[in-house]
């Protein structure tokens, strides 16, 4: 293959990336579960069993969104009769709501971790297809190609 097509290989595949991302927050691989909520809402849940109950700014740092974008995620957790996370006021200061997880959405963040960990086992299963020699150069690329992506900057 010449380095035209390669380079035409790589644009293909970053296109597909970005289709596929396309409105959510991660791309996650692997045993693809029926949910009723966006891989967004699952992440934010993650956030909270990790990091316990958070404001809406805490979170939007995390996930580099708009705090109007985790309360629009958050509003939709929040539905009567299948509340995956409800509202606290923060005990040093009542003018300050947290929000923090019920039982239902405890589930679905163990169940969105889970994803994660599906993900990172299908990356490693493609990843023994190649020799060691070959992962070192992937990891080359992918190093170079973040760098031109990020100028150089890495999240």
């Amino acid at each position: 293959m010449t380095i035209s097509e390669n380079a035409q290989q790589i644009d293909q595949f970053l296109n597909q990336v970005l289709l596929l991302a396309e409105n959510q927050r991660e791309i996650l691989l692997g045993n693809e579960r029926q949910q009723a909520i966006t891989l967004t809402q699952g992440h934010l849940l993650m956030l909270l069993a990790q990091n316990g109950p958070q404001t809406n700014g805490e979170l939007a740092h995390a996930l580099a969104v708009s705090p109007a974008a985790v309360t629009k995620a958050m509003k939709a957790l929040q539905k009567e009769g299948h509340a995956m996370v409800t509202l606290l006021p923060d005990p040093a200061d009542g003018r300050i709501n947290r929000w923090t997880l019920t039982d239902e959405g405890a589930a679905e963040a163990s169940a969105h971790a889970g994803e994660h960990v599906e993900t990172q086992a299908e990356y490693e299963a493609v990843l023994n297809q190649f020799s060691d020699a070959d992962q070192a150069v992937i990891n080359r690329f992918l190093v170079a190609m973040t760098d031109k992506l990020t100028g150089g900057k890495h999240a």
